[in-house]
This record gives C-alpha cells, sequence and structure tokens, in this order.
C-alpha cells in the first residue's frame, strides 16, 4: 500500500501521516514514511529527538536518466530501494524508517524539480520492489502534484478542516490526483469540533464525489503533546484523536 498524505498547511496532515506510521508499524508492518516537505516536521510526529541528526536528504543524483525508444526522456534510480533506504534513511519507529527531502541550503537557490522526481521514483520502485507500507506525507502545496511527485501512489488522503478554504484546497487536490489516475482519493476530516463541522466536510466533499473515509475530532491532547517537540505516545495513549486514526489505519489495511 502506497499513501500520499496532502492538504492545505495547517490542517494536521503530519500530525495524522505520523501516527499512521507509528500505528501501522505497532502492527509489525514495516513502513516507509517520506518527508516530502522542504520544511520537514515529520520527523519528530514520529518520535525522533529534535537534536537528533536528519535523515541524509534525498537528491537528483540518485536518478539515472535514460531515454526510451520514442526518444522520451525518463528517469530511474540508480540503486535498489533498499540501498537508498540503507543509505539516506533512519529508524525513527518500530517497524518505521524515515526518508527526507531535506531542507534547501541556501536562499535562491533554484527550484527541487530533481528532488520531486526523485521522491516519485522512489515509490514507483517500492511498488515494484516492496511489499511494505510506503507513506508520502507531501508539502502544503500543489507543487508536487505538479510535478507527479505522488503519481505512483495507491491512495491520496486530503486532509480537510471545517472551514471553506480549507475544503477548497482539498477539491484541488482531488481534481490534480484524478489527472494523476490515483484509484482512490479520499477524503479524512480533521479538527472536527461538533456535527455541524462534520456536516460541512461531508457536504462539501458530496459535490465533488470525495468520500469521506474517516472523521478525526479536534483534540487538545494532541496539540498539547505537539508543544514537547518530539510526539510522545503515551502522552496521547488515551486520545479520541489517536482512536480515530486507529481507525482509519484499519480500514486503510481493509480496503487497499
Amino acid at each position: 500500500m502506497k499513501i500520499a498524505v496532502c492538504g492545505k498547511g495547517g490542517v494536521g496532515k503530519t500530525t495524522i501521516s505520523g501516527l499512521l506510521c507509528r500505528i501501522l508499524g505497532a502492527k509489525g508492518i514495516p513502513v516507509l514514511a517520506i518527508d516530502g516537505d522542504p520544511n520537514p516536521n515529520l520527523a519528530l510526529t514520529l518520535g525522533l529527538d529534535p537534536q537528533a541528526a536528519m535523515p541524509k536528504p534525498l537528491t537528483s543524483k540518485l536518478l539515472e536518466i535514460y531515454q526510451k525508444d520514442d526518444g522520451k526522456k525518463c528517469a530511474k534510480l540508480k540503486s535498489p530501494l533498499a540501498e537508498v533506504m540503507a543509505e539516506h534513511g533512519i529508524q525513527v519507529a518500530e517497524n518505521v524508517t524515515l526518508l527526507a527531502v531535506g531542507q534547501p541550503e541556501h536562499a535562491g537557490t533554484g527550484c527541487m524539480c530533481g528532488t520531486h522526481t526523485t521522491v516519485r521514483e522512489i515509490i514507483h520502485t517500492a511498488l515494484e520492489e516492496s511489499e511494505q507500507v510506503t507513506l508520502l506525507d507531501l508539502e502544503a502545496s500543489l507543487e508536487q502534484m505538479k510535478r507527479g511527485t505522488s503519481k505512483y501512489v495507491d491512495v491520496l488522503l486530503c486532509v480537510v478542516e471545517p472551514y471553506y478554504r480549507s475544503m477548497e484546497a482539498v477539491a484541488r487536490f482531488q481534481r490534480l490526483g484524478k489527472e494523476l489516475e490515483i484509484k482512490n482519493i479520499v477524503a479524512v476530516a480533521n479538527k472536527v469540533k461538533n456535527a455541524q463541522d462534520e456536516e460541512a466536510i461531508r457536504d462539501f466533499c458530496a459535490q465533488t464525489d470525495l468520500p469521506v473515509i474517516a472523521v478525526i475530532p479536534l483534540d487538545p491532547t494532541v496539540s498539547e503533546a505537539d508543544k514537547k517537540g518530539s510526539l510522545d505516545m503515551a502522552d496521547i495513549d488515551e486520545s479520541p484523536a489517536l482512536r480515530a486514526i486507529n481507525q482509519l489505519a484499519e480500514d486503510l489495511l481493509e480496503t487497499v
């Protein structure tokens, strides 16, 4: 199962991504977590100490460019996925390996197109070489959708909060996901305070035939735990949000 998690900035997609990875890992399922955001935060949600070393950044140097019979140039990983994970990945939680695009070293150094291509080909290779769950936490913009970074995923999880700008952003992600021919595009309603919030999200998503696969309540337990930097699962053990994400993990395993 290959998953990409998208949404407007601040909707909680990185928290959901990290907790999904940890829940699946705790079930004994090997997980490859990829932080696709140049301003990386997934490691903290996965429990990595803020002072610990981050993974070696993914770069276009991992790619081999070749030409197809029709003259079109394509890219593929130079090395097997296992070697890329060994060189660039770190173990961050039980059965969870983290890869990260890394943040730009300097301003004014140009686009990260090669890095987006590298992540896309890692997912493509994972489809062919690995049975493990791969989860990509996308940056909070449409850029990676435009670059086709999530092209080879099985599921696009669109995280949405109950306000219009967030819902409008999800509709854009859904449209681009369809253009990438992603088979399963679903919404995750997050930070839901009451029945009115849930109804607003469901009504909006119904307009574009976007199924709502999970409803996660607004939970101060999670936001308080986040203030420590590295998220400790013991701090949110009785959290309603964690229970909802546990159910989301079960539903994904059953349906994909």
